[in-house]
């Protein structure tokens, strides 16, 4: 599912574009509506909610597109940010904010398909998920934000930056859903997500932690062992070649 916010202050194009975005035919869509980039960005304050999709007017008078994607960026860096306009000289302008893609007003349908399409299949690629259930509860994490997983006992307990869940799923349930070239084991009870390895140190692995989005000067040290360590160091090194 895509949920996707819509910001046009013309009346005709956001009804347009709705209609479009509900057309979509390759999965489901859900979509708000802003006739004003405050409006939305008020409803983002007041509401825990997240959008996988931005589809952003640039020509608006209470604040105008480019603008308003800066102000998303702060909080969002992960979204597809599509501008909408009716000048090709913004275009210069666009990407300076981590743009996906723009179209032309009047959009055409079948062109917004193939641009929802490729947004669609960026963030299906670079964002998985991780599912799992406990205590009768289902649960949905973005996998780029779980730290790491520890076995003990019949209970894995998952950490992210912010914080602790736990599921009853095996080592080897963890590893399918998981990208084996994000994520690594490092011993009989430890898999790690790259994205978070500072270095080793003796025979531990040292993560990054992080308070607020904010890096912090303490690491955290798991153990890694000697089964697991070549792969790993395979891993760690491949992950920074496809970074950099």
């Amino acid at each position: 599912m895509l949920n996707i916010a819509l910001c046009d202050d013309t009346k005709l194009e956001l009804s347009v574009v709705e209609n479009y975005a509900l057309q979509y035919p390759y999965t489901k869509v859900e979509i708000d509506t802003f006739g004003n980039g405050p409006k939305l960005l008020q409803y983002l304050s007041n509401n825990n909610i997240e959008y996988n999709i931005y589809l952003l007017d640039i020509e608006m008078p209470d604040m105008d597109g480019i603008s308003l994607a800066k102000k998303i960026r702060e909080f969002d860096k992960k979204a597809a940010i599509i501008f909408i306009t009716s000048y090709s000289e913004y275009m210069q302008d666009v990407f300076k904010v981590q743009t996906f893609d723009y179209l032309m007003k009047p959009v055409d349908k079948e062109t917004f398909f193939e641009v929802l399409l490729r947004a669609d299949l960026y963030l299906h690629s670079t964002h998985s998920y991780f599912e799992f259930n406990y205590e009768r509860n289902k649960y949905i994490l973005n996998a780029d934000e779980i730290m790491y997983f520890e076995k003990s006992g019949r209970t894995a307990h998952i950490y992210t930056e912010t914080k602790a869940f736990k599921c009853n799923q095996t080592i080897a349930q963890i590893l399918k859903q998981l990208d084996s070239m994000t994520f690594a084991q490092i011993h009989a009870s430890y898999i790690v997500n790259l994205k978070y390895i500072a270095g080793m140190k003796c025979e531990n692995v040292v993560l990054k932690k992080y308070m607020n989005n904010e890096l912090m000067d303490t690491y955290q040290e798991l153990p890694i062992s000697r089964k697991y360590k070549k792969d790993f160091k395979t891993k760690i090194m491949n992950y920074v070649r496809k970074r950099f």
